[in-house]
């Protein structure tokens, strides 16, 4: 991704990695995991998880239970207008 999506992510949500990590998670199959995303977007396991539980927290992902805490932390993603916005502000 390119400067500007992380510049238009900090304008638009106070994090340069929203748009990165939301972009991922919307052209995902719909399940993705934090493990994932950190080595496919070169970022960090604090960062991933940060936009994760910002995520989470408006409903946008659902958590899916795992059987162990050694295990990743799954996502699955909600059916939802937003997926389609993040797509075209990262490539405007």
């Amino acid at each position: 991704m390119s400067d500007s999506v992380d510049k238009k992510s900090k304008l638009l949500f106070n994090n340069i990695y929203v748009l990165r990590v939301a972009g991922a998670i919307g052209a995902s199959d719909g399940e993705v995991d934090s493990k994932a995303l950190q080595d496919q977007l070169d970022l960090g396991q604090s960062a991933v998880q940060r936009v994760l539980k910002v995520l989470e927290g408006v409903g946008l992902v659902e958590r899916v239970e795992r059987t162990t805490r050694t295990e990743p932390l799954v996502y699955q993603r909600v059916s939802h207008p937003f997926w389609d916005a993040v797509s075209e502000l990262a490539n405007a």
